[in-house]
């Protein structure tokens, strides 16, 4: 019996030295996976060098560290575009000129060469393959008797050769040209364009090809300064549609098909007509005014459903409100609440519910430029201050805790905060 009983010990002790030496070995061949890289932002910032005062472009991590200067030579105006892989970082300079450089400030190069016009206005967009992006620049015609024009570029990032031309329109005048009367807006993949002409809306590949025309009747698609915004899937296109202010917004599909009025609140006095996409492409959030409130001051935020097509008042508490976001999940609603100057920043479910205050220490002041982290984690806005005549770039988590300034005194002035995508 001793002998057996002792037996069956040893083997017990052979079987677990067995697994431990096994485990130890695919430990030790598998070693624990690499620290998350950290997240990371591109702003700009105004300094004063050698007593000029410069807008210049700059990376940092949103725990504050490993700040630097991404194009130290350029003077960087806006128009901050990463593209999908997180790897480039398009951006305007002096309002003529585009340029693309690495993440680590590497490979700064000339993609772009303008001239000046009234109102110089850019917008960029990245291709999913980040290897080719397109844009539209917009020279005012609309407030002078000259025309102004609207223009559609691509770029393969290979240069200043790379980069071709697709369409030149004239816009505005006296009397008005018609070939657009709209700016382009560009499809969040950059594939694709829609414009307004001759009162109806248009697509366009950003090659310029497939032109099509998809609304059927002439109307007011952008007045009063109203945009067309392509859902994030790019399946449809959302827009007011009558005259300013007393709009309603619609949606139609990219074939053309399924024009679908959203709202239809014949008392609405617009104020600010911006629409803002979910990310996931189901809601529209949008500023609603209460009947005759021309400035703004007894607004509320609503979100259509857009299968169902019902609006629902998300905050039920009529007041100024501004800079509204939706995190990257669709979950929630980031925005500044208050009259200018005197803003406090709050999320809230995207049903109505959890409202909380986001950084209540800081000081009542001016609000804007919201940037949610791809991960829906943080967010980075700008804090303008109002003693010392400056404004500030800080990040806070979604739920209040861990409020970073990621500025310096040497700073005028921050904002245009854009999450690098990881």
């Amino acid at each position: 019996m001793r002998l057996k009983k002792t037996l069956r010990l040893g083997a017990i002790a052979l079987f677990a030295l067995t697994l431990l030496t096994t485990l130890y070995l695919s430990l030790s061949s598998h070693p624990a996976p690499a620290a998350p890289k950290p997240k990371m932002l591109a702003f700009l910032a105004l300094q004063r060098r050698a007593g000029e005062v410069r807008n210049s472009l700059f990376a940092i991590d949103a725990n504050g560290s490993a700040r630097r200067e991404l194009a130290p030579n350029l003077e960087v105006s806006y128009s901050l575009a990463w593209s999908p892989n997180g790897q480039w970082l398009a951006f305007l300079s002096g309002d003529t000129d585009i340029y693309t450089v690495n993440a680590d400030g590497s490979r700064l190069i000339k993609q772009f060469a303008g001239d000046s016009c009234k109102a110089a206005n850019f917008k960029i967009t990245w291709a999913a393959n980040s290897k080719k992006f397109a844009f539209a620049r917009s020279c005012d015609g609309f407030t002078s008797d000259a025309p102004g024009s609207q223009s559609l570029y691509t770029s393969d990032t290979t240069g200043i050769k790379g980069t071709k031309l697709v369409r030149n329109l004239e816009v505005g005048g006296e009397p008005p040209k018609t070939e657009i009367s709209s700016e382009f807006y560009l499809s969040s993949d950059g594939q694709q364009v829609a414009f307004v002409k001759d009162k109806n809306i248009y697509k366009m590949n950003t090659d310029g090809s497939g032109m099509t025309q998809l609304t059927k009747t002439p109307g007011e698609y952008t007045s009063g300064g109203s945009e067309l915004v392509w859902s994030p899937d790019r399946t449809k296109i959302a827009f007011w549609l009558g005259a300013y202010p007393k709009q309603q917004i619609y949606t139609i599909n990219v074939d053309g098909t399924n024009l679908k009025q959203l709202t239809n609140n014949p008392q609405n006095q617009a104020y600010n007509l911006k629409l803002f996409w979910s990310p996931d492409s189901s809601r529209i959030a949008y500023y609603y005014n209460k009947a005759g409130d021309r400035g703004g001051k007894q607004q509320d935020i609503y979100a259509i459903d857009i299968k169902t097509g019902i609006p629902q008042n998300i905050t039920k508490k009529p007041t100024r409100y501004d800079a509204l976001s939706w995190s990257q999940d669709s979950k929630i609603l980031a925005f500044a609440t208050g009259d200018f100057y005197k803003q406090k920043l709050y999320t809230m479910n995207a049903d109505g519910s959890k409202l909380t205050q986001l950084a209540p220490q800081l000081e009542l002041s001016g609000i804007s430029q919201l940037a949610w982290s791809y991960d829906s984690q943080q967010i980075a806005f700008t804090f303008n201050e109002i003693k010392g005549e400056k404004s500030n770039l800080y990040v806070v988590n979604r739920d209040g805790s861990g409020l970073i300034k990621l500025t310096n005194d040497k700073d005028l002035n921050a904002g245009s905060p854009v999450w690098q995508p990881q």
